[in-house]
């Protein structure tokens, strides 16, 4: 979905929601800002961009949210994601769907941006013998986040370049922080061996994605202590998960995008990207 300019009044309805309580918003004298909204009386998915990356809502499982959710996303410079972030609120709904995901606010690189250049960005890649390299820089800081979320990068593998969801094949999930035990509360099986990089360790689980009758697996790797802070090269993480799942994992996927946000599933907060950085080499 291409970014539209906001019309004034929802611009003013946006301004007005930073302004108030855990979500207020404090731009600095001079510097560009950019902002969008969406909420219950306006569920269209908002996009800003800045250079290769696409800061968007993503708000795939919203209708289970309620009638008094807001998902809001902001920027301060045309060329760069830092300063941006985004917040939520009144996300909840019936008791059966607080544990399922509403909203996927995050930064998009790679294939899922609409904007997205192969040759400025590097994706996709056929991953083929896991040579190339992902280095990501990820820094964040939260304010008044409360109910349920995951704070994740997520990857996808293709059967080819092309971004259709019926071409999905495997799903990477690296949880750097969540509101849930990362040893006791993933999502779906946890597998017997956790994965050392470093001093880090970091609890595997192997699930199934289901959507609009097209499945996937996916691998996650959540971080035994929550951090916001995230400096890896992802190859090392890719490594890994084809060790466990070569079947998905395969030399003939395609690498298609690194995205990196929150997945929203309850509550209120907001989350301020101190840096980030995707470099494909």
């Amino acid at each position: 979905m291409r970014s539209k300019l906001l019309q004034p009044s929802l611009r003013r309805r946006l301004l007005a929601a930073f302004a108030g309580g855990i979500v207020a918003v404090s731009v600095p004298a001079g510097a560009y800002a950019d902002t969008a909204l969406a909420d219950a009386a306006h569920p269209a998915d908002q996009h800003l961009h800045a250079g290769q990356y696409d800061l968007a809502t993503n708000l795939w499982g919203i209708r289970g949210a309620g009638s008094a959710w807001s998902v809001g996303i902001f920027t301060y410079a045309p060329s760069t994601m830092d300063g941006a972030g985004y917040t939520w609120s009144g996300v909840g709904g019936r008791s059966d769907s607080r544990d399922s995901v509403k909203a996927y606010a995050s930064v998009r690189y790679g294939a899922s941006n609409e904007h997205n250049v192969p040759g400025e960005s590097g994706l996709p890649y056929l991953f083929g013998g896991n040579q190339r390299n992902i280095d990501v820089a990820w820094d964040f800081t939260t304010d008044g986040v409360d109910g349920k979320y995951n704070h994740t990068l997520d990857i996808f593998f293709n059967a080819s370049a092309n971004p259709k969801q019926t071409e999905i094949r495997g799903e990477i999930m690296v949880v750097t922080a969540s509101s849930q035990d990362a040893r006791t509360q993933g999502w779906g099986a946890r597998d017997s061996q956790p994965f050392i990089i470093g001093p880090e360790t970091w609890y595997v689980w192997q699930a199934t994605q289901t959507s609009h009758g097209h499945s996937w697996h996916v691998t996650q790797f959540r971080k035994r202590v929550n951090s916001r802070s995230f400096h890896h090269n992802l190859k090392d993480f890719f490594a890994e998960a084809a060790a466990r799942r070569p079947d998905i994992f395969n030399p003939g996927s395609y690498v298609m995008m690194v995205e990196a946000g929150t997945e929203i599933k309850t509550g209120a907060g907001k989350v301020v990207l101190d840096g980030y950085r995707v470099k494909v080499d």
